[in-house]
């Protein structure tokens, strides 16, 4: 069970607090009765799309009003993971949306878009609806002249709204590791760059939480961190497969509603 003294709580987004643009009922209410028992919250999530701008923007209009800093992106931890690398001032084939190229530039990655360069310092891949065969064959191609290949995550699907699972980056990763015969190195929960941030942003806390609705990046990525883990059943997983997952969550609820409950 989760703990009375819980002072931190790393709550995943896509399936957690909404579903595409639609809110999860009850979600916004929970977070704010979190806050009010002074829980630090921080909104930790593998889609690299957007801005962390258009992540506040989104949370606000749902009713969820947040700061910038409350919100850990894929793509922040990319870009922070590069810079700490040496890799400012190097160029980026991206694959990806707003959200990824905006984290690049912020730590002088020069992202290429011009579609008759196939070659750069880096492939960065994330998830856009906009992926095509020109997107494959840029970064693949750039991949084989030695490209280093990073993902911001592999999330094979993400939930979206209406119940439906949606491809999701590493659907869209694996074209490209196949085509360029390399594989990826992932930034993104569980992997330690995302998680390793995430405890960073939270130095101090003495009791944290996860919750998430994927076994295999949320509660293995706090699992991997020694946090409790918390698995809701309003995204990925349902209740008919939650008995079966792994790792085994050290609680199980129907959403966030029930978990302040």
């Amino acid at each position: 069970m989760i703990r009375a003294d819980l002072d931190a709580l790393v709550c995943d987004l896509d399936g957690v607090v909404y579903r595409g643009d639609e809110p999860v009922e009850g979600s916004a209410a929970a977070i704010a009765t979190l806050r009010e028992r002074g829980v630090r919250l921080l909104f930790l999530t593998n889609n690299s799309r957007s801005t962390v701008a258009q992540y506040v923007s989104k949370l606000t209009a749902l009713g969820v009003p947040v700061e910038p800093e409350e919100i850990l992106t894929s793509a922040v931890v990319t870009a922070e993971e590069l810079q700490r690398r040496g890799h400012a001032g190097r160029t980026a084939i991206v694959v990806g949306g707003e959200g990824i190229r905006d984290a690049l530039g912020s730590v002088c990655i020069s992202v290429k878009d011009d579609t008759k360069v196939t070659a750069g310092d880096l492939v960065v891949v994330g998830w856009t609806p906009d992926f095509d065969y020109e997107d494959m064959r840029r970064a693949s191609l750039a991949v084989r002249k030695g490209a280093k290949l990073i993902a911001t995550n592999d999330d094979a699907s993400f939930p979206a709204a209406g119940g439906q699972l949606w491809p999701g980056a590493g659907a869209i990763l694996a074209s490209i590791e196949r085509a360029s015969g390399a594989r990826a190195e992932v930034m993104g929960k569980p992997h330690p760059p995302m998680m390793d941030a995430a405890a960073r942003r939270l130095e101090g806390a003495r009791n944290i939480a996860l919750v998430g609705d994927r076994p295999d990046t949320d509660l293995a990525g706090g699992l991997a961190r020694g946090w409790t883990t918390i698995l809701v059943l309003s995204g990925v997983t349902d209740a008919a497969g939650a008995d079966q997952v792994e790792p085994r969550p050290d609680l199980i609820v129907g959403s966030l509603a029930e978990l302040v409950q």
